[in-house]
C-alpha cells in the first residue's frame, strides 16, 4: 500500500463500521418512534450518533459511528487537499482546499455536538462551494465523467435542502441524504484517483522533445 492509497483505505475501513452502527441502532425515526432497528429510508445519518436513540433507548450505534465518521472525514479532507494541488489557479486551489477541509471538520463536529442543525448546514454550504471549485478544475482539465458526478452531488444537495428546509417531500429526505453521502464519497474518490495518478515519463516512452 502506498501513501496514495491511505485515504481510500480509510474510507473502506469506515464502511463496515457504519454497517455495524446501523445494525446496533435500537430503533425509532422521525415518523415512527416505536420502529425497530435502523432504516435507511427513514433514519438520517445523525441518528447513529445521538446518545439516545429516537425510541428512548441507549444508542449502542454510537460507539461504531464515531470512529467511522472520524476515519471518513480525515480521509476525505486529505483527498480535498490533494485534489486542490492539481489546480494552477490559486483561487480554485484555495477554494477546494479551504472549503473541502472545512466541510469535513463541520461534518464531524455537526454529528457529535448539540449544535447539530447549524453545523450541518455550514458543512453542506462548505461542501457546495468546494464542489464548485472542483467542477472548475475538472472543466479546465476536460474530465467529463468527473463533472457529471459533481453536478449530481450539487443536485442532490439542493434537493435535500428543499426537502429538509422547504417542506418538499420531507419523507424522501433520509434516503436522499444517504444517497448524497454515497455519491459524494464515490465522486471525491474518483477525482482523487484521477488527479493523483502517476504521470508517465515522456522520456521513458520515447515521447520526449524531438521524437
Amino acid at each position: 500500500m502506498t501513501r496514495r492509497d491511505l485515504p481510500l483505505f480509510g474510507i473502506a475501513a469506515s464502511l463496515p463500521l457504519f454497517a455495524l452502527a446501523a445494525a446496533h441502532y435500537p430503533g425509532g425515526n422521525d415518523w415512527d418512534r416505536e420502529a425497530v432497528g435502523f432504516r435507511f429510508a427513514e433514519n438520517y445519518v445523525c441518528a447513529l450518533f445521538q446518545p439516545l436513540a429516537l425510541n428512548g433507548a441507549e444508542n449502542a450505534a454510537r460507539k461504531f459511528a464515531v470512529p467511522a465518521i472520524l476515519l471518513l472525514c480525515v480521509s476525505m479532507a486529505y483527498m480535498f487537499w490533494a485534489v486542490s494541488r492539481e489546480s494552477r489557479e490559486r483561487a480554485t486551489r484555495k477554494t477546494i482546499e479551504i472549503f473541502g477541509i472545512g466541510a469535513m471538520v463541520y461534518t464531524f463536529l455537526g454529528v457529535n455536538t448539540p449544535m447539530h442543525d447549524l453545523l450541518v448546514v455550514i458543512a453542506a454550504a462548505f461542501f457546495g462551494v468546494a464542489a464548485l471549485g472542483m467542477l472548475r478544475l475538472l472543466h479546465a482539465s476536460r474530465r467529463r465523467i468527473g463533472r457529471l458526478g459533481g453536478w449530481l452531488c450539487l443536485a442532490l444537495l439542493i434537493a435535500l435542502a428543499a426537502m429538509r428546509h422547504g417542506g418538499v417531500r420531507p419523507d424522501l429526505a433520509p434516503v436522499t441524504e444517504w444517497l448524497l453521502f454515497a455519491v459524494a464519497i464515490a465522486w471525491l474518490a474518483f477525482v482523487y484517483r484521477s488527479a493523483t495518478a502517476p504521470r508517465e515519463d515522456p522520456a521513458a516512452t520515447g515521447q520526449g522533445p524531438g521524437t
